[in-house]
């Protein structure tokens, strides 16, 4: 346990122990507000002067007070679970600052709260918040102070685009690498929006040109990148968004029978109250469009699309399209299914109950004996394989209407099953789990998960890397695996024997080595799907790197540098919110909390 939040237990013990003076008031209780542009000063009564924090207005107030919270983005602290858990003061979110916070409305006033572990999801969705556990945007765990001086240096130097610098003796440039080229970078600060980071990346090739595109979610917006020389990117255009850390994107292409002609659209989910933005890519090189905007929900974590054939973004043969909804702020996260008939109004399907909060997912299509153990013997049958916070689960989604769920499987070490992708084959998976390194102090943990039986998926194989940074999403193709490896950059592993990876390249995208510690930032995502074959990454803080993969199956690898060996047990030091300390603290904290109701 830190020593801060000991010294912040015993603060908040003894003041729940001892009574208040303010407590002898009589009269009505106030009612405190915040909201994200609040100041930390003042009494918070006042819905037009809010202060900016939970944590502030808690420690003015008493037992029977409120306090309403505004929409927005909360970054949790580390007392703050004890605050929105006190149920002595009553904290609820979902309000408005536009009508001075006169109605709960959580579902049209999303307020989320940042970080705090996924066990109290449904308690706080009763308060009106909307909980998310991925921390990426809080700066706390993006960047250690002692690294933004060689940070900063580095950007001085990288203020324009770099190109063609080939990986020799372990460096391209600055960027330590293992077989894998530098073919351009496309850095942030050269984008006409300007945003201060980006996110998801995702690739298409216009099957009417064969010209080549990147689609990379920034900050501020959604960002289309020519890719086709890939020595020299050129920016298309942007369609801004709201403000917000996270931003996912897809592509779907399909043949216009009117027309003659491919078009595609991307699809763009976001935390920060957006809804899903539809994007007309069909006029790319020239320009692309916002053509539509589903407010069906106001924020969701992730968007996928299903029976897709990733390599050129057109539905699979014989195949209907799905886009599929994960982590929105309806139904405590559950996943929601949309038709593409009309791909520019997409059609909700399928609302599952019970699903729990589907943080990312990835779907197939299987038709050997497997489909034995799918609903109604379906064949082919169609899984959708959700990465659900603690478990994997495994869905038959063959009818829409009717999902059904085959198995959710918990693994040993699990601390957050956050995203992953199938192999070649179909028979296994392969997991990443975001806060594993964070918290039980283990350099970077690929999982592997033979499901060849569905009813009783196991973990039968990992990948652990050389270094503690954290593995974020992960794709198959053939043989290889390509994984953005946040503050290493990109991973590439041979997976000709599933159950055994073994990592064939490299190239880091965040070239401060010592550096690469479980904090969030450097690659985010990754796009191997392009015709050319060039890699597409995106950096949060040095933006777009087009890469060529030069790495073999059955390579040797790159030379260990001998890691330390992994632990099983969390650290005392575990910053990430969650890890084994946490139930501990709350009992002590429900116990104070008893004790206090027993004085009154």
């Amino acid at each position: 346990m830190s020593k801060s939040i000991t010294y912040g237990l015993a603060i908040l013990v003894t003041s729940l122990l001892l009574p208040s003076s303010s407590e002898a008031h009589s009269g009505a209780h106030p009612i405190r507000y915040v909201a994200e542009d609040g100041v930390d000063q003042g009494n918070c009564s006042q819905a037009t002067i809010p202060c900016a924090s939970i944590s502030y207005a808690v420690n003015l107030s008493s037992k029977g007070d409120k306090i309403y919270v505004a929409a927005g983005t909360y970054y949790a602290k580390e007392m703050d679970i004890f605050y929105l858990l006190n149920d002595m003061v009553a904290v609820k979110g979902g309000f408005s600052t536009e009508d001075n916070y006169d109605k709960q409305s959580p579902e049209k006033h999303v307020t989320t709260i940042v970080g705090l572990p996924a066990e109290y999801r449904e308690t706080l969705t009763q308060k009106g918040f909307h909980l998310l556990r991925d921390q990426k945007g809080n700066q706390e765990f993006r960047q250690k102070p002692e690294y933004l001086d060689l940070l900063n240096r580095y950007q001085k130097v990288s203020s324009s685009n770099k190109a063609s610098i080939n990986c020799n003796d372990g460096q391209a440039d600055e960027f330590p690498c293992y077989q894998i080229d530098l073919l351009s970078q496309f850095s942030l600060n050269q984008l006409s929006s300007s945003p201060s980071s980006a996110s998801d990346i995702w690739g298409y090739v216009d099957l009417n040109t064969d010209r080549e595109y990147a689609v990379m979610a920034i900050y501020n917006g959604t960002t289309v990148i020519d890719v086709t020389d890939p020595q020299n990117p050129v920016e298309v255009d942007t369609v801004t968004g709201v403000n917000s850390t996270w931003r996912d994107v897809k592509v779907y292409q399909y043949l216009d029978d009117s027309s003659g002609q491919y078009k595609a659209y991307a699809y763009v989910t976001t935390e920060g109250q957006g809804g899903l933005q539809i994007i007309d890519l069909s006029s790319a090189p020239n320009s692309v469009e916002l053509v539509n905007t589903i407010d069906v929900f106001q924020t969701a974590h992730n968007v996928y699309l299903g029976n897709i054939d990733y390599t050129n973004g057109t539905a699979l043969s014989g195949h209907e399209p799905y886009l599929y909804i994960a982590g929105s702020n309806l139904g405590n996260g559950s996943y929601r299914v949309f038709d593409l008939v009309d791909p520019e109004n997409p059609s909700l399907v399928t609302t599952p109950d019970s699903t729990g909060y589907v943080h990312d997912a990835t779907n197939m299509i299987i038709n050997d004996s497997r489909t034995e153990q799918c609903a109604d013997g379906h064949n082919p049958c169609e899984l959708f394989i959700d990465f659900n916070e603690n478990t994997v689960d495994i869905w038959d989604t063959t009818d829409k209407a009717v999902p059904v769920r085959i198995s959710s499987t918990p693994y040993d070490g699990a601390s957050y099953t956050h995203s992953g992708w199938y192999s070649e084959d179909k028979k296994y998976v392969f997991i990443q789990d975001e806060l594993d390194e964070r918290s039980l102090n283990v350099n970077t943990t690929l999982y592997v998960m033979d499901i060849s039986d569905l009813t009783s998926p196991q973990i039968v194989g990992s990948y652990v890397g050389q270094t503690p940074a954290i593995d974020h999403n992960g794709f198959t193709l053939g043989d290889k695996y390509y994984m953005s490896n946040y503050k290493r950059g990109l991973t590439v592993l041979d997976v000709s024997s599933p159950a055994t990876p073994k990592e064939i390249g490299f190239f880091d995208t965040y070239p401060i080595p010592e550096a690469n510690d479980p904090q969030f930032d450097g690659a985010w995502g990754t796009f191997p799907y392009l015709p050319s074959g060039n890699i597409l990454v995106s950096d949060i803080t040095n933006g777009l790197f087009v890469l060529k993969d030069n790495s073999n199956i059955g390579d040797d690898g790159p030379v260990a540098s001998d890691p330390p060996p992994p632990s099983t047990q969390p650290t005392d030091t575990d910053d990430s919110g969650g890890g084994g300390s946490i139930p501990l603290l709350t009992l002590l904290l429900l116990a104070a909390l008893a004790h206090r109701r027993q004085q009154y």
